[in-house]
């Protein structure tokens, strides 16, 4: 069996103090330089670690020699083959955690009048790449994969949905006053001009299935489709490339280019609240936190 191909497109930008008073976003936010350096190395080490060989390589200290292991018994996908595309624009990057990478990736300097467009024209990069890969992935630049079986999990899906629907992660933050608790921070949005209150436990199960490894799975049509990531297959990426472009704003730039890029081209799912461990990313560089003392909470737990 072929290597899986897992193409990966990553937005970078900071500039420390250019969000002030409009919006906060993590990349322009005062003070944020090395929370924001850790967040893009743990980003890009997460991705790379996703690479896969059928075989590996034992340090035999005793010998002084190279030994192969044999061929990995694990299910899951045997080779998996990850390039990596960072881009920037200008001097407002990281320069520092970058070249730490530089011999694994591919660093691609865009001349854009507006930095905020940076996003939606990586997007468009990945678009346009020839020879498509198995998978495409999008990744904000302070998302961390802590799953081995990331890419694994998104081909299943493809694969059994016959490459009709998307499937988002949930992303969450790490609560550490709260340990071991998390915040998920996609939680439920409105839809324009809807009055009546909207909760996670309202979200309907539209599908079901069952992983390779057994896990029973449920899934909704979240009325929050953001995740600041996407992964399409080969052939969703083959009818993106020639849809109307710039897609259809969803809430800002940023948003747009991970969410709207899909929005009214696939049906967009994430897995239901109580199989939220399925598929996440980690937002390395948390901004919400403190939203849990500063918002009531309400009691009533999801499901059983």
């Amino acid at each position: 069996m072929s290597a899986l191909r897992l193409r990966v497109v990553i937005p970078h930008f900071f500039r420390e103090g250019a969000s002030e008073g409009s919006g906060g976003y993590g990349s322009g936010r005062s003070g944020n330089r090395l929370p924001r350096c850790l967040a893009l190395a743990r980003c890009l080490g997460s991705v790379l670690a996703l690479n896969r060989a059928p075989r590996d390589w034992i340090l035999n200290i005793a010998e002084e020699q190279m030994e192969l292991t044999p061929t990995s018994c694990l299910a899951g996908l045997a080779e998996l083959q990850v390039e990596v595309h960072l881009f920037v624009c200008g001097e407002h990057w990281l320069q520092e955690v970058v070249e730490l990478y530089a011999p694994r990736l591919q660093l691609h300097h865009l001349d854009l009048e507006d930095p905020r467009q940076l996003p939606l024209a990586a997007v468009r990069q990945l678009l346009d790449m020839p020879a498509p890969a198995d998978l495409s992935l999008y990744l904000e630049d302070d998302l961390v994969i802590q799953d081995r079986q990331y890419a694994d999990k998104l081909a299943w899906f493809h694969k059994r949905t016959e490459h009709r629907c998307v499937l988002m992660p949930h992303r969450h933050e790490l609560a550490v006053a709260h340990a071991p608790q998390h915040l998920y921070v996609d939680g439920p949005i409105k839809k324009e001009g809807e009055m009546q209150p909207v909760w996670a436990s309202d979200e309907t199960v539209v599908a079901s299935g069952r992983f390779w490894d057994g896990q029973d799975l449920s899934f909704v049509e979240a009325s929050n489709p953001h995740s600041g990531s996407f992964c399409v297959s080969a052939p969703q990426l083959e009818q993106l490339r020639s849809a109307a472009w710039p897609p259809p704003d969803f809430v800002g730039p940023l948003e747009t280019a991970a969410t709207g890029t899909l929005l009214g081209r696939f049906p967009v799912l994430k897995t239901s609240w109580a199989c939220r461990e399925f598929l996440t990313l980690e937002h390395g560089n948390p901004s919400f936190l403190p939203l849990l003392v500063e918002l009531p909470q309400r009691e009533r737990p999801l499901g059983p």
